[in-house]
């Protein structure tokens, strides 16, 4: 299964990149649905291990930073620890920040992953939740100037 979402936000594509590039920005953008999250390793093969709460529940995800590209603005994580607690088989997350001006871009985000042992709707619907929180978040950032 696909999901896609792409939004604009009102402010530089730098900017809200810093949400993706850096530790602390990964943090406050997955704030509501992930706790805390720690680092292992650093660039390419970095294993991020995420604190899940919210809709998600309590427990743990460990995903791997398999693509990066600062030039370009774009990532991609994949998970290698579902912690029993998301229900995807072979996610996969791709971020990338699009300019749109000087003072504005798009965030395009896409999931690939099945749905284990559920219908895909209701995977669907998981996935829609945790981007919808991240884009909250995204957009409170840029609006506390955070980033």
């Amino acid at each position: 299964m696909i999901f896609e979402k792409a939004t604009r936000i009102e402010a530089s594509a730098v900017r809200v990149w810093r949400l993706f590039a850096t530790e602390e920005g990964q943090r406050r953008a997955e704030e509501g649905f992930v706790s805390s999250i720690e680092f292992e390793g650093e660039g390419l093969g970095t294993v991020r291990t995420m604190r899940t709460e919210g809709h998600l529940g309590d427990g743990y995800v460990k995903e791997r930073l398999d693509h990066y590209d600062e030039a370009n603005m774009e990532m991609m994580f994949r998970i290698i620890d579902t912690g029993d607690v998301v229900p995807f088989a072979d996610y996969c997350g791709y971020a990338k920040i699009i300019p749109a001006g000087a003072s504005a871009c798009v965030l395009l985000m896409r999931s690939t992953f099945v749905a284990v042992d559920m219908p895909e709707d209701a995977a669907r619907a998981v996935s829609e939740e945790n981007y919808r929180l991240f884009i909250a978040n995204v957009r409170a950032a840029v609006g506390a100037g955070d980033v």
